[in-house]
C-alpha cells in the first residue's frame, strides 16, 4: 500500500515531534503493510525547499535504521487566496513532479474563494487532491459537494480513521456515502503519531471492503497513489449523485 497523507516528518508540524517518534511511525507504517509514504507536513512556516531537504534527510535515516519504507516528498496546503499568485514551482506537489498537490479546507465553513483557488492550480497544470472532505461540515450536510469538485477536475482523498469511526458517526456515515457513490480516489492515514492517529490503512481496507468491491479498494490504496507519485493520469470513475431517502410520515387518525 501507498499512503499519500502523513505527518511523519519530524519537528515540522503537529505530527512527529522528533526523529525518534518519526522512526517509530515509519516502523508502524511498514508493519501495517505500507511500502511508501508521502511526507505531507502542513505548508506553514516552512518553505517548499526546506520540506524537500528534510524529507531527503529523513529517507536516509529510515534506510540507515533498516526500515523497509520509501518516503517521497509532499505537503498539505491550506487553501488560501495567496496560492493564486504563487508560481507553480513554489507550490508543493507530490514527489516534486508538478502534477498533483494536497489541499485542505477549513473544517467548519468553506470560504467563498475555494473555486478560484482550485481553478488557478489547474491553470498551472496542478491537479488538486482535496484532503479528507468527509470531515468538513458542509460536506457532511451535502456529500454532493465532493461530486462538484470531482466534476471540476479535482481528486478526493479520504482518511482511513474516518471510515473506522474515529471522528464520529456523522463522519463515518459521510465516508460510507462517498465510497459507495465513487466520490473517493485515494485512501490515506493522515497519521500524526503511532497512537489513535496512526497508520491503520490495513484496518480501513477491511472495513471498506464491506462497502465496495475489493478491486476498487485496491485502486484507492495502491494503484491511484502510485499514479499520483509518478505524475500520471488517474482514471476517474463516474460519480453517482447521492439522493437521500425521503422519510415517509404516517399519521394515525
Amino acid at each position: 500500500m501507498i499512503d499519500l497523507h502523513t505527518h511523519i516528518l519530524p519537528g515540522v508540524d503537529d505530527g512527529a515531534k522528533d526523529m525518534e517518534q518519526a522512526l517509530d511511525m515509519a516502523r508502524q507504517a511498514a508493519a501495517h503493510g505500507v511500502k511508501t509514504v508521502a511526507a505531507t507536513p502542513h505548508f506553514l512556516n516552512v518553505t517548499w525547499s526546506e520540506i524537500k531537504e528534510k524529507t531527503a534527510h529523513f529517507q536516509q535515516v529510515v534506510r540507515e535504521n533498516g526500515i523497509a519504507l520509501d518516503v517521497v516528498v509532499g505537503a498539505e496546503i491550506y487553501v488560501d487566496p495567496e496560492l493564486i499568485d504563487l508560481p507553480a514551482d513554489e507550490i508543493p506537489t507530490y514527489n516534486d513532479a508538478g502534477r498533483y498537490c494536497l489541499i485542505e479546507f477549513p473544517m467548519l465553513e468553506l470560504p467563498p474563494y475555494i473555486d478560484q483557488v482550485l481553478f488557478s492550480l489547474q491553470v498551472k497544470g496542478i491537479t488538486p487532491i482535496i484532503a479528507h472532505p468527509e470531515r468538513y461540515q458542509a460536506v457532511i450536510r451535502n456529500p454532493n459537494l465532493a461530486a462538484g469538485w470531482i466534476e471540476a477536475g479535482c481528486l478526493i482523498q479520504m482518511n482511513a480513521n474516518s471510515i473506522l469511526g474515529l471522528f464520529g458517526e456523522k463522519v463515518k456515515q459521510t465516508s460510507k456515502i462517498m465510497l459507495q457513490h465513487n466520490m473517493v480516489h485515494v485512501l490515506a492515514s493522515d497519521a500524526h503519531s503511532t497512537g489513535r492517529r496512526g497508520f491503520y490503512l490495513d484496518r480501513c481496507v477491511e472495513a471498506a471492503q464491506r462497502l465496495v468491491a475489493p478491486a476498487d479498494i485496491e485502486k484507492l490504496v495502491s494503484t491511484n497513489p502510485a499514479l499520483v507519485i509518478a505524475g500520471e493520469p488517474v482514471e476517474i470513475p463516474e460519480v453517482r449523485i447521492y439522493r437521500p431517502r425521503k422519510r415517509l410520515w404516517f399519521f394515525r387518525k
